[in-house]
């Protein structure tokens, strides 16, 4: 007999939510991950030394009142007043090493088309640079709206689905339009994984996972957990791996999905080091970043932060330090006195087509008792993580009751 009514690798919001929501069911529900901490793309740093308890976010940075998903979760678990809304403050460009305003690098009489290119124009089956190239015009594309793209999903824009981005949901009124936790979106990962029926263990690497006799069978370094049911909520890449040996054709169609690697690096700067107004962030153009990400939304007295996210392998440690000057305005004590942490995020890099892609791998899921959940199904959202673990644990119910 298993153990466990439900075995979920991987304590992020894909993961988390799934928990919380079998849980809710009545289910045995665990949750193994190989980091300490939960959240994997949810990740608000907290420093330690001089800014001590100043948190940025190394991940996702915002949620918004269209998450009706995760809003509802929240509720049930009477944690929306722990939300707190975003300051108004808006994003530049960064351009060949100038800050700009956005509006100076628009050319308005091209714009003015838009209204009417949009009209019958479908996103199915069109990348963002047909869709909204067209739509705006070749040259707001290429000065603002590819940047401004890229900046939002952290890799290249031109191939990502027009469809897998920005879909219309109903909007909560009671609620902020865009907001964020106390102690950041991390905290929303840590809400869930102390839902009552939760359990998370840490510092656990799957080494293999195996069906056998009705029931799964997953083995980390410190032991064997069995369960009915198994969710995959990991990086595409990992859900691959795992899953090459035992079932090639599954594991064969997720590999064909790549994965975007982003050099991430927030910093914290004492205020009276900067001249830079405040703003939500910069979008980098010509730059070798694709954005920054302000903490000045949820401003703090004494610092202010910046998440910067690199294109992979375009500058060493040394020429990341010094863009960050640059972009900051920061002098040479600022630079010194500046508190620093990295990490490397994976996303999806989704292309046209990748509708029918998923569609394959969700016809070999039926009555394998398995699940599959993350950022790598409908779209890259928050939002659209929760909506697939709530539509995969549905799908288990029906198996298994």
């Amino acid at each position: 007999m298993a153990d466990n009514d439900l075995l979920i690798v991987g304590a992020g919001i894909s993961g988390l939510s799934m928990a919380h929501q079998a849980a809710v069911a009545g289910w045995n529900v665990l949750v193994l991950e190989q980091e300490h901490r939960v959240g994997g793309c949810l990740h608000s740093h907290r420093f330690t030394g001089a800014p001590d308890d100043f948190w940025l976010e190394l991940g996702a940075h915002s949620a918004f009142n269209s998450y009706g998903s995760l809003l509802a979760m929240l509720d049930t678990l009477h944690a929306l007043d722990q939300l707190r809304p975003r300051a108004k403050v808006g994003f530049r460009l960064f351009v060949d090493g100038a800050v700009h305003r956005i509006p100076s690098q628009l050319i308005l009489s091209e714009l003015l088309l838009a209204p009417f290119r949009m009209l019958g124009l479908i996103k199915t089956g069109r990348n963002i640079a047909e869709y909204y190239g067209y739509i705006v015009g070749p040259r707001n594309y290429a000065a603002v709206f590819e940047p401004a793209f890229s900046a939002v999903i952290c890799q290249p824009a031109s191939q990502f689905p027009a469809d897998s981005l920005f879909n219309a949901r109903p909007r909560r009124k009671d609620v902020p339009r865009s907001f964020t936790l106390q102690g950041g979106m991390q905290t929303v990962a840590g809400i869930l994984a102390e839902s009552p029926g939760v359990r998370v263990k840490f510092g656990q690497t799957v080494q293999d996972i195996q069906r056998d006799g009705g029931k799964w069978a997953v083995r980390t370094e410190y032991g064997a957990y069995t369960a009915r049911a198994l969710c995959l909520a990991t990086p595409v890449a990992v859900a691959a791996r795992l899953l090459r040996s035992r079932f090639p054709e599954l594991a064969g169609h997720l590999a064909e999905i790549e994965t975007a690697i982003v050099e991430t690096v927030g910093v914290a700067v004492a205020k009276s080091q900067l001249n830079l107004p405040p703003l939500a962030g910069l979008i980098g153009r010509n730059a070798p970043f694709f954005s920054v990400v302000s903490r000045d939304t949820v401003p703090d007295p004494a610092y202010r932060g910046f998440t910067f996210h690199f294109r992979s392998g375009v500058l060493d440690e040394a020429g990341k330090r010094d863009c960050i000057a640059q972009a900051l305005g920061l002098s040479a004590e600022g630079l010194a006195s500046m508190h620093m942490i990295s990490k490397i995020n994976q996303l999806p890099a989704l292309r046209v087509g990748h509708g029918e892609r998923t569609q394959v791998v969700d016809g070999l899921l039926p009555g394998s008792q398995l699940a599959l959940a993350g950022n790598y199904f409908t779209g890259i959202a928050i939002e659209d993580c929760v909506m697939r673990s709530r539509q995969e644990l549905t799908r288990l119910q029906q198996e298994i009751g």
